[in-house]
């Protein structure tokens, strides 16, 4: 909040003790009482902002499996299962990327004047 006639810092400043724990009993209060709102305004971490939430859970219980049939299956079938899985994997990431592409071309193609292009 300003002040009028006062200058602004040309800088932040870092919060006081104080204030982080204001900030802290704020946020413990919102999440208590509106968990729904509370999430919605948790940032997401950046390098998953385009995936859900279902994505990174199934992404981790998928690799959980894995690792425990590694574990306990016998040596050549776990050996086979490791090599299928470093073909699946890589794979299925790349035709992901590649139908991404493609639609966003096409929707470049059917909109041109929103992307500043011109026909």
């Amino acid at each position: 909040m300003t002040m009028p006639g006062l200058p602004e810092p040309s800088e932040p400043r870092p919060l006081s003790d104080r204030e982080e724990r204001a900030l802290l009993d704020l946020e413990a209060r919102l999440a208590g009482d509106d968990p729904a709102l509370s999430m919605r305004l948790r940032p997401t971490a950046t390098w998953r902002s385009h995936l859900s939430d279902r994505v990174v859970n199934l992404v981790i219980q998928v690799a959980v499996v894995v690792v425990v049939l590694v574990v306990v299956l016998p040596g050549p079938w776990a050996a086979a299962l490791v090599a299928v899985t470093l073909m699946v994997v890589p794979g299925t990431i790349s035709l992901h990327l590649s139908r991404r592409e493609y639609r966003e071309r096409r929707e470049r193609r059917a909109h041109p004047e929103s992307t500043g292009e011109a026909s």
